[in-house]
């Protein structure tokens, strides 16, 4: 009795897994069975509810696996029993949610647990049913759509031409579905067929325009393959999503506001924790966004002098959104080397390194196991998929956690690319969060929450990018680390810089847009049926200042679906602030490696952006300390582990990009660059 008042009252979550153990083994053997049956009744719900939210997570898990790496075909089926899953796990939360209510104050862990547990939408059977079925549709038309060009297409033949020998080839589906999408699936040889990821992002970063030359004479008109590609995507997948994306914006709003939330964009808001959370969105990307422009300035400028045939390109107006060397105008990486140029090209070496998806992922696993993290585990070496084969549909990164001990992996199209690099770092910290966390209940084995769980592999990436790092990696020789500039700096830092920040400010308004344009959505703000499109791009010309390339109407379209996340349904802001957490965390990390402390009043001895953390135990061991408790903690409460503060701020973004943001201020003055549209 006293040991479990000690339980009630401390929360020593531990204890659970003793008393099981005592009342599995030993007492059967001392015939003290019956001892069992004094267990507090809140012990027992929870030690049964984690049990059998394991035994369902680790279903959806293998579903999940199933639907991304079965041929399309093929995964129908596994789409079908993620429905009937869905079904009866909603209604295992309800009955599992109700019959703990009772215990909600039994001590502030098992509060927390029912809190995780029962936030969730509820919907009918039907109503599931019907959800499951559009999703699965959307993931599939994104994952399985291809843009097919007949052979015979080359750059002499122009761009009309191009676009008279396009066609799209949609997935296979049942009778009734899209059959206005069916007639036009082309199952002739002798054609080019694309996948939207990787093939049509290769192309919009110009990795892979070349294929439209062949041995003709005629030069590559490379602002209308851009256009090509950047539009065809979106004329494939966009008019198909919509079709459904309404059904579904009803469905999601139905289950929220059964369980007393506004609509479903409220519920996603819940998930993170944060208190007025569009309001905190909003001031952060205020904060940050005068930074924004700056880039945003130098690369128009730059972008008028090397397209001038593009009309209406105005050095005060939108950027045209297919020139900025993405599909989604997020990543401007593929510029940099032209702004900062150098003698150091850091994708050129990374492509003559010509490592295999897994020789990255070993990389990645060296630089987290340096620190005393662990390494990947048996199973992940088996079962992840690190290249695009006969059965893998689905080329975005992912990171599972399958429920099952030792049980994770990841699937990534990886080649020897620094963008490929980062996916890989990126997916790594997701499983190594679920590896530090592994030991909780399983309701707490997700992580605080999806912001954190995202920001803890971008802030190794920031870490392994150090010009320190490059130099054990192969990509940088040594002699760049000596300072020429101020004595502090070398000329290569301001390319890693400018590398660094296209990739890394341009993802923050995009970020930013794609769940206000949802939450818009949800709420009813922006009505979908009529303005769907329209608002959209009102956001994307007034926040990232960027247009469309074409004078068109786009009414009828729905661009918005031309990301992976958005027919997927995951929410995106946790980007956003996972992108601010990171330089955070990395501040925090680096002064712990330094001083002991992450939040030492010392000045660091560096620029932050050269902080080296390999190696470092320091590190290790407080990134275990924060993210072993996994969600049993509140994010505020592990981000004070590992930065000092519980408030999130944009500060140490601002401070890593310092010396390039000086060096920008010198060109706009210098060269009278006008800033803002």
């Amino acid at each position: 009795d006293a040991t479990r008042e000690w339980w009630r009252l401390e929360g020593k979550m531990c204890l659970i897994s003793v008393l099981s153990i005592f009342t599995s083994v030993l007492l059967p053997l001392f015939g003290l069975g019956q001892v069992a049956n004094d267990l507090h009744p809140a012990i027992a719900w929870f030690d049964q509810m984690n049990s059998e939210l394991k035994q369902l997570n680790h279903e959806a898990a293998q579903y999940a696996w199933e639907a991304s790496t079965l041929p399309t075909q093929s995964s129908a089926a596994t789409v079908e029993k993620i429905g009937q899953l869905t079904v009866r796990k909603a209604h295992w939360e309800r009955t599992m949610c109700g019959r703990g209510e009772q215990h909600r104050d039994f001590n502030a862990s098992l509060g927390r647990a029912l809190q995780l547990l029962c936030r969730s939408w509820v919907n009918t059977d039907d109503e599931m049913r019907q959800m499951t079925e559009l999703l699965g549709f959307m993931q599939t038309i994104y994952t399985g759509t291809q843009i097919c060009v007949d052979e015979s297409y080359d750059a002499c033949d122009g761009n009309q031409v191009l676009w008279e020998k396009t066609h799209f080839k949609y997935p296979q589906f049942e009778e009734n579905e899209v059959q206005d999408l069916k007639t036009k699936e082309n199952k002739e040889t002798g054609k080019i067929c694309l996948f939207g990821e990787p093939d049509m992002e290769q192309i919009m970063t110009k990795a892979t325009i070349h294929q439209f030359s062949k041995q003709s004479d005629c030069k590559i008109n490379e602002s209308d393959i851009l256009k090509w590609a950047w539009h065809s995507w979106r004329m494939a997948v966009g008019p198909p999503i919509k079709q459904t994306y309404g059904k579904l914006i009803h469905l999601m709003n139905n289950g929220a506001r059964r369980v007393g939330f506004q609509d479903a964009g409220d519920s996603w808001r819940e998930e993170l924790e944060m208190p007025n959370l569009r309001a905190t969105v909003h001031r952060l990307w205020q904060e940050v966004k005068p930074l924004y422009q700056k880039f945003h300035a130098v690369i128009r400028h730059f972008l008028r002098k090397r397209y001038p045939e593009i009309k209406d390109f105005d050095r005060l107006g939108l950027i045209p959104a297919h020139i900025l060397g993405d599909m989604w105008s997020q990543n401007w990486e593929t510029y940099a080397a032209s702004i900062v140029p150098h003698e150091v090209d850091i994708e050129h070496n990374f492509k003559r390194m010509n490592w295999t998806g897994r020789q990255l992922v070993k990389r990645a696993e060296d630089f987290y196991s340096s620190t005393g993290l662990p390494m990947m585990t048996k199973q992940f070496w088996e079962k992840s998929v690190f290249k695009r084969g006969a059965n893998v549909t689905k080329c975005h990164g992912t990171a599972a956690n399958m429920y099952e001990e030792g049980d994770f992996r990841m699937i990534v199209c990886a080649g020897s690319t620094s963008s490929d690099f980062y996916v890989v770092m990126h997916e790594m910290g997701h499983i190594m969060y679920y590896m530090l966390a592994s030991d909780q209940p399983t309701i707490f084995q997700d992580g605080t929450n999806s912001a954190f769980q995202e920001s803890i592999g971008d802030t190794i990436h920031l870490a392994s990018m150090s010009p320190l790092h490059l130099t054990r990696l192969g990509l940088l020789n040594s002699s760049y680390l000596k300072p020429e500039v101020d004595n502090t700096l070398n000329s290569f830092d301001y390319a890693l810089l400018m590398k660094t920040a296209l990739v890394k400010i341009p993802a923050l308004p995009f970020a930013y847009i794609m769940d206000r344009y949802r939450w818009d959505l949800f709420e009813g703000s922006a009505n979908f049926e009529e303005d769907a499109n329209r608002y959209f791009w009102y956001l994307l010309e007034s926040e990232q200042g960027i247009k469309p390339p074409l004078n068109t109407d786009r009414t009828h379209l729905f661009d918005a679906a031309a990301k992976y996340h958005f027919p997927d349904n995951t929410p995106y802001v946790r980007y956003f602030l996972a992108n601010i957490l990171s330089f955070q965390l990395l501040e925090g990390l680096c002064r712990k490696s330094i001083y002991g402390s992450v939040d030492s009043p010392y000045q660091l001895p560096m620029p932050l952006h050269r902080c080296d953390l390999y190696g470092s135990k320091r590190v290790g061991r407080v990134l275990k300390k924060a993210l072993a408790p996994g969600g049993s903690q509140r994010w505020t409460t592990v981000l004070k582990a590992l930065t000092g503060t519980e408030e999130i701020s944009v500060d140490s973004m601002v401070r890593y990009f310092e010396p390039l943001t000086k060096y920008l201020d010198k060109i706009i003055e210098q060269q009278g660059i006008p800033v803002g549209w």
